[in-house]
């Protein structure tokens, strides 16, 4: 094997895209940048309010442009199988991480807060509590009727 023919990537040749190629996933690189600004400003004067979706959308559309670029740009479509995995991984382990952020950031302060009370003010509490119960209960008692028998007249 000759050393001047060793090209430095194996068996592997680069495959070169044509220009009507790289001028259509241009084309769709500057769509999809188009529809994200228009949403953007849809959204913002409240003609088309996404709410709760405008994260996800825009994620979307940013995925998009990734793996267009990644496929393309990059060369992952001609590529060999070692690096399409390597980059379909990386975005499943985006997608989990940024679930598992959305899950620790979006429901904050939508749970009942719990504060700890030391256990001596809890018992201090049942004791008044227990003290008021017994005044009240004095309080409401009934109390017998008395009549004094030396007014009574029997027979009368």
């Amino acid at each position: 094997m000759a050393h001047d023919s060793h090209n430095g990537h194996g068996d592997h040749s680069h495959h070169v895209l044509g220009k009507k190629m790289l001028f259509s996933v241009f084309g769709g690189l500057v769509f999809l940048t188009i529809v994200t600004v228009v949403l953007a400003f849809m959204e913002r004067s409240h003609i088309l309010p996404l709410g709760p979706l405008s994260v996800p959308v825009a994620l979307a559309i940013a995925g998009a442009k990734a793996t267009l670029v990644a496929l393309f740009f990059m060369g992952l479509k001609h590529d060999g199988g070692t690096n399409a995995i390597a980059f379909v991984l990386s975005i499943v382990f985006l997608v989990v991480f940024i679930t598992f952020t959305y899950l620790d950031t979006g429901f904050r302060g939508t749970l009942e807060d719990r504060i700890a009370v030391p256990i001596d003010l809890i018992e201090a509490e049942e004791q008044r509590a227990r003290m008021q119960q017994d005044a009240f209960r004095t309080q409401f008692e009934a109390q017998p009727v008395l009549i004094p028998t030396d007014s009574l007249v029997l027979g009368q």
